[in-house]
């Protein structure tokens, strides 16, 4: 039996299942704050670690499974920071409870894992998004505005980058092949995404390297080369052996609009430099929280009935793309 939505102005009430660190120190703090919604429930199988670390919502329902949660029909919507190898069952578990999703990147691993997500949804009638904050800053929105208004001309190249240092932590879930970790799922989908929001259409051809260590490991660096067709190309680096580092460069037949820390930019200000006819000329943005946009506007969805302004069929493009950059390098997927 489908849950039915209540009035637009009743707050949406999440739950979360586990006790991640995106969750607890980003995604939780933003339902919190968010004008439209309220953090109601967890699920881990930690009950004492969940309450400590969740202690900022004291009137937080703690459950000791991630079903309870599932179950509780006085929860609407549902957050999954869980491992990449285990969102497809969940997000299909809460979606036939009723709830709508959202859920961490990559939202699938493959392709056919993502289009059965989407068939559940449908089925449902439950929206579900995939959770890439980074499209709800104000710099992203206005770069890509500019974009699409053809302000720096067509597009020629676009450069994204996204690489830090984890090797020192081998017990990184990010490590692990069991759990679909790696570069390329864990941040060079950030790349990925980028370039298709900007081309608005998946690319044609892919190219790509890979150092993967072994047989059994992830990759630990991936470089791509992405072919939109008509002289359109996207460059997408990541890894994990480099020191932090994020760019997205747009480069136009008549301009460049270059997004210095385009992903991640925690609650800083920043600033986006738009250089055209030999000027360049400087965007500031003031501090926001990029999670507590996205919530917000996930809320808003379900209490309107509009489709997020991330859309599946454009997460299900980035999946495929992910699926050919791996092959491109020579890398069968998923490992396990």
């Amino acid at each position: 039996m489908q849950i039915k939505d209540r009035s637009t102005t009743t707050p949406v009430r999440w739950g979360i299942l586990g006790a991640a660190n995106i969750a607890v120190n980003a995604v939780a703090p933003a339902i919190q704050a968010s004008s439209n919604g309220q953090l109601r429930a967890v699920g881990s199988r930690d009950v004492q670690r969940a309450a400590e670390r969740f202690a900022f919502a004291p009137d937080l329902h703690i459950y000791d499974t991630y079903e309870k949660v599932i179950a509780d029909p006085e929860i609407d919507a549902i957050y999954i920071p869980l491992p990449n190898e285990l969102h497809t069952e969940w997000v299909i578990r809460a979606l036939e409870a009723g709830k709508h999703v959202l859920c961490e990147k990559p939202l699938a691993i493959t392709a056919e894992d993502g289009a059965r997500m989407l068939e559940v949804a449908q089925k449902q009638d439950r929206l579900l998004m995939e959770a890439f904050m980074y499209r709800f800053h104000p710099q992203t929105i206005w770069a890509l505005e500019q974009v699409h208004r053809g302000e720096i001309g067509q597009v020629r190249l676009v450069r994204a980058s996204f690489a830090f240092h984890i090797l020192a932590h081998p017990e990184n879930i990010r490590l692990s092949a069991e759990l679909a970790g790696g570069a390329l799922m864990d941040i060079g989908c950030y790349g990925v995404n980028i370039c298709r929001a900007i081309y608005e259409q998946p690319p044609q051809v892919v190219a790509a390297r890979m150092h993967v260590p072994h047989a059994a490991s992830v990759d630990l660096a991936t470089n791509a080369i992405l072919d939109f067709g008509d002289g359109r190309y996207g460059i997408v680096d990541c890894s994990f052996e480099q020191p932090m580092r994020q760019s997205v460069e747009i480069i136009g037949e008549e301009g460049i609009i270059t997004i210095p820390v385009p992903f991640t930019p925690g609650s800083a200000e920043v600033v986006v430099f738009a250089t055209k006819n030999g000027r360049m000329n400087e965007r500031p943005f003031p501090k926001i929280d990029q999670y507590q946009l996205e919530v917000e506007h996930f809320a808003e969805c379900i209490r309107t009935h509009q489709e997020p302004a991330l859309r599946l069929s454009e997460t299900l493009e980035n999946i495929v793309t992910m699926e050919a950059i791996f092959e491109a390098a020579g890398q069968d997927w998923p490992i396990v």
